[in-house]
């Protein structure tokens, strides 16, 4: 079943690819357009290269636009250790500020990426510490914005690529969905909370932090490059 969802998201993900890359190419960051930007591997087959990366523009800030992936790229724990843990300090985000963003952009790529100062808030509803705020260029969601930026539940349905698949993200079989990371500490700091297959947002996080299956979902604020 693994096997056939794998090869039904690498075929979606292939007839998508066009719409994206006209947006790209007129220049659209409205939001909710999609844009290209960086290559990752997607398909689970490094023969053929890394494919362009579809974001979703979640806001448009005059010359700077904040975007998310449209798929889960990858999978990952949040952090490596079984250990009360905040964003701040989860081995998570030095790999996406780090390993995963020098895979996924070039270097002029990366100029475009504003680094931005990311608060860290407390979970909403249980009050757990969620750590001082940081500086980064790559980052997740928190349990506010995932509410703010998608306040609906099937917006944030998300379905992981091939490649996620093969690196251990869970995949529900009925609808081919994966579960992705938020930054915000669940009702303990050895959880973190998360988004689940169904779009509903896991606040308790019940999420260990070491879990391996737990896909990436990254958002960052770019530079929109001048038109002219």
């Amino acid at each position: 079943m693994k096997k056939f969802l794998a090869v039904l998201l690498c075929a979606s993900l292939c007839v998508s690819a066009a719409i994206p890359a006209m947006a790209a190419e007129a220049n659209s960051y409205a939001t909710g357009s999609i844009v290209t930007f960086g290559s990752y591997e997607q398909d689970n087959n490094p023969d053929n290269g890394k494919e362009p990366v579809q974001w979703i523009v979640l806001q448009s800030d005059g010359d700077r636009a904040f975007l998310i992936s449209q798929y889960c790229l990858d999978a990952h724990p949040y952090n490596t250790d079984f250990v009360p843990m905040t964003w701040e300090k989860c081995t998570l985000r030095i790999w996406l500020n780090n390993t995963f963003m020098n895979e996924l952009f070039s270097a002029e790529e990366q100029a475009q990426i504003l680094p931005v100062t990311v608060v860290n808030e407390n979970n909403p509803n249980y009050g757990t510490y969620g750590g001082k705020d940081t500086v980064d260029q790559i980052y997740l969601l928190s349990v506010g914005e995932a509410y703010q930026y998608f306040p609906e539940e099937a917006g944030r349905q998300a379905l992981p690529t091939a490649y996620a698949i093969a690196r251990g993200a869970y995949v529900n079989e009925t609808s081919g969905n994966t579960w992705w990371w938020l930054r915000t500490a669940g009702v303990r700091r050895i959880d973190a909370s998360g988004v689940r297959q169904d779009g509903r947002i896991s606040g308790y996080g019940s999420r260990d932090v070491y879990r391996p299956s737990g896909a990436i979902r990254p958002v960052l604020w770019i530079q929109i490059p001048d038109s002219n």
